[in-house]
């Protein structure tokens, strides 16, 4: 998994590409215990701080937060969130899972011809 941030440097917006490398049974876990204790439907901004400051943990801080928040586009902010846990959960994407639901229902498809 990928994140792409623009952070101002030297006044000018430069694309920077962050790579996960592995994602451990702890974040795992720790996916888990923001499931129980957030609702995602009334976040504060405590809240999503610390969700920030999870995503640049599982990225081996190789972005702060306040870069984090300078560089991701405003409309990314929770996708991007949610996509990382969606991996985390899963191993894969979020296009790579609506890839394979989207073969799986085009072979249904052929199927029931």
């Amino acid at each position: 998994m990928q994140i792409t941030l623009r952070p101002k440097v030297d006044g000018k917006r430069q694309e920077r590409i962050y790579t996960l490398e592995y994602a451990t049974g702890y974040h795992f876990r720790k996916v888990a215990e923001f499931d129980e204790k957030i609702d995602y439907s009334k976040i504060t901004i405590k809240e999503m701080d610390e969700l920030v400051g999870f995503v640049c943990d599982v990225f081996d801080d190789q972005f702060t937060v306040d870069e984090f928040y300078e560089g991701i586009p405003s409309h990314k902010v929770v996708s991007t969130i949610s996509d990382l846990f969606v991996y985390i959960r899963t191993g894969k994407t979020s296009e790579e899972l609506a890839k394979e639901f989207n073969e799986r229902l085009q072979e249904g498809n052929e199927q029931g011809k």
